[in-house]
C-alpha cells in the first residue's frame, strides 16, 4: 500500500507544483498590495505558503487515490501494487500460434473469452477489427476503463499489446482502475490465445 502511495505522490507532483505556483503568486500579490515596501518578506512568506499548500494537495491526492485503489483491487481479488499508479496500464507479450492463424481469429477468440468473465464485466465493444479490439469496463470506483487489445501475427507467433486507460478525460491517477482491469483480464487473454493455438 505504501508503494502505491509513494507512486501516486510522484504522479501528483506536477499538479502540486501548479498549486504551489498559483498560491504563491496570489499571496504575494495580496501581501505587496497591503505593504509595497515589504516585497522581500512578502515573497518569502508567499513561497512558504505555496509550498505548504502544494504538499497538502499532493498528500491528500495520493491518500485519496490509495484508498480508491485498495478498494478497486480488492473487488477483483488483486493485491495493491505500486504499478497500479501508472496510467495508462500497458502489457506486451508474445505467444506461439500455428502458422496461418490470422489476427482476426485471435481477436474473435479474445472477445469471446472476455465476454464470459463475470468480474470485471465487459461492457460495450467500441472496436472490433482485424487484430484490434476495444471494450469498456466499469465504472470501477467511479472510473470507467477502456481495454484495448492489439494483435499481430508473424509466422508462428502472435504479438499482443493490452492497454487499459480511463474513459473520457485524461487522468494522471485513476484509483488503480486501469491496472486492476488489465491485471484481471490479462490471464483471460493469454488463456484464450493458448486455447486458440491448440484448437
Amino acid at each position: 500500500m505504501f508503494g502505491y502511495w509513494f507512486a501516486a505522490l510522484r504522479r501528483s507532483a506536477p499538479a502540486a507544483l501548479v498549486v504551489t505556483l498559483l498560491v504563491s503568486v496570489l499571496m504575494v500579490g495580496v501581501l505587496i498590495a497591503e505593504d509595497p515596501s515589504g516585497w522581500a518578506a512578502a515573497l518569502l512568506q508567499a513561497v512558504g505558503a505555496g509550498v505548504g499548500w502544494g504538499v497538502v494537495f499532493a498528500c491528500v491526492t495520493a491518500t485519496s487515490n490509495t484508498f480508491h485503489a485498495a478498494r478497486n483491487t480488492a473487488r477483483l481479488g488483486l493485491p495493491l501494487d505500486a504499478r497500479a499508479a501508472s496510467v495508462p496500464s500497458v502489457r506486451r507479450f508474445t505467444l506461439p500460434v500455428p502458422p496461418g492463424t490470422t489476427a482476426y481469429q485471435l481477436t474473435d477468440a479474445v472477445l469471446h473469452a472476455l465476454k464470459q468473465v463475470p468480474q470485471p464485466r465487459a461492457g460495450e465493444v467500441t472496436e472490433f477489427t482485424h487484430g484490434r479490439l476495444a471494450l469498456t469496463y466499469g465504472p470501477l470506483g467511479g472510473v470507467g476503463v477502456t481495454l484495448g487489445v492489439a494483435l499481430t501475427t508473424d509466422g508462428g507467433s502472435a504479438s499482443v499489446e493490452l492497454v487499459a486507460r480511463p474513459v473520457g478525460r485524461r487522468r494522471k491517477l485513476d484509483g488503480g482502475a486501469s491496472w486492476a482491469v488489465l491485471t484481471a483480464t490479462e490471464p483471460v487473454v493469454r488463456q484464450a490465445l493458448l486455447e486458440e493455438a491448440v484448437a
